[in-house]
């Protein structure tokens, strides 16, 4: 019995560390009504980000977030159109990305304790005179755009803004990809017209 909730317990927790949470910031504009909305044209979007130093990868990226927008909004009842005067909107994203130096947390104020230096096979403490060590952060945010053909006005905007904490650039492009389709599932549902 013991065995069967650690293993449940386990398995909680690997869940949980390896769910994506993210905070999603939408905005609607109050005269858009996007719900009564029924097609929209896909405009390219844009890619800006230290990870996609290679002209391949921005392509890849590129064409990975259209089919997760797409096949989202397609989903919810909209219709893809190729025609600009049959769009009711005009969807599009943008993802950028930035790569910070952060200092360390471990701040060394005073002299180690006796205990920290004489302790056998202990790691002798660095210098009081040298800097602290940094990481590097990557952040990332993924913008989804769904804008008036007519006048070019926003109607409809989804925004995550996170910080990536993977080492590959695979991985981090799979949370870019990931990020898209959490916002597109937020875009409101087409409603049947009456």
């Amino acid at each position: 019995m013991i065995i069967k909730h650690s293993l449940a317990l386990a398995t909680l927790a690997l869940l949980a560390a390896c769910a994506n949470t993210w905070t999603l910031d939408l905005f609607e504009a109050p005269e858009a009504d996007v719900g009564s909305k029924r097609s929209f044209l896909w405009r390219e979007g844009e890619i800006g980000a230290p990870l996609m130093s290679e002209p391949r990868d921005t392509t890849d990226t590129a064409a990975r977030l259209r089919t997760v927008i797409t096949s989202e909004l397609l989903r919810k009842g909209y219709v893809e159109t190729t025609d600009a005067a049959d769009a009711d909107m005009v969807v599009s994203f943008q993802a950028t990305g930035t790569r910070r130096i952060i200092e360390s947390d471990q701040r060394r104020i005073g002299a180690p304790s006796p205990n920290e230096l004489l302790t056998p096979g202990s790691i002798p403490p660095r210098p009081a005179s040298e800097l602290p060590p940094e990481r590097s952060v990557r952040e990332g945010t993924v913008v989804v755009f769904a804008e008036d053909p007519a006048s070019g006005r926003l109607m409809w905007r989804g925004l995550v803004n996170a910080e990536i904490r993977v080492s590959s650039r695979d991985a981090a492009i799979n949370q870019v990809v990931d990020a898209a389709r959490h916002i597109a599932e937020s875009f409101p549902a087409r409603r049947a017209a009456p």
